[in-house]
């Protein structure tokens, strides 16, 4: 029993990447460029803080589109555990010390959270993976799942 897991485990690739949504992000920062130039061309004459609220979304269209820059966001995978890149803040997670992945609706559109308990504490922490990686959060999720089944021997 003991060298079929090992034939199963040779074909676990080392390490794997998922990536944000380029089609996801593009669209978001597209919406935050139409309504910073609806803003700018308001002016500050018929809409108070139209200019603030322009740069604002200037900047969150950028922010949207740096988050493809190499290294910045993602999920990086391997048999050990998962780190997650979100705009160049990451955090470490050990397959032992997550739970299952599930798709959850969130106030706009679904997200993948996970439970966290590390070996020290008592209860478990809710924790999400970083909105708009992937091309779809079931494939994510299914992906995440099957790569900590392999590595707890679910």
């Amino acid at each position: 029993m003991n060298a079929g897991a090992d034939e199963s485990d040779a074909d676990l690739p080392e390490t794997d990447v998922i990536r944000p949504s380029l089609l996801h992000n593009g669209f978001m920062a597209l919406g935050c460029a139409i309504m910073a130039g609806a803003m700018f061309r308001a002016g500050s004459q018929s809409i108070e803080g139209a200019t603030y609220l322009g740069i604002f979304l200037s900047l969150g269209a950028t922010m949207f589109l740096v988050s493809h820059l190499p290294g910045s966001t993602g999920v990086w995978l391997d048999r050990d555990g998962f780190l997650i890149r979100d705009l160049y803040s990451s955090r470490r997670y050990e397959w032992s010390e997550v739970g299952i992945f599930d798709v959850r609706r969130k106030m706009l559109g679904r997200g993948i959270d996970f439970a966290y308990r590390p070996l020290d504490a008592d209860r478990p922490e809710a924790r999400s993976l970083p909105r708009g990686i992937g091309s779809s959060v079931w494939a994510v999720a299914k992906t995440m799942n099957d790569w900590r089944a392999r590595a707890t021997g679910e």
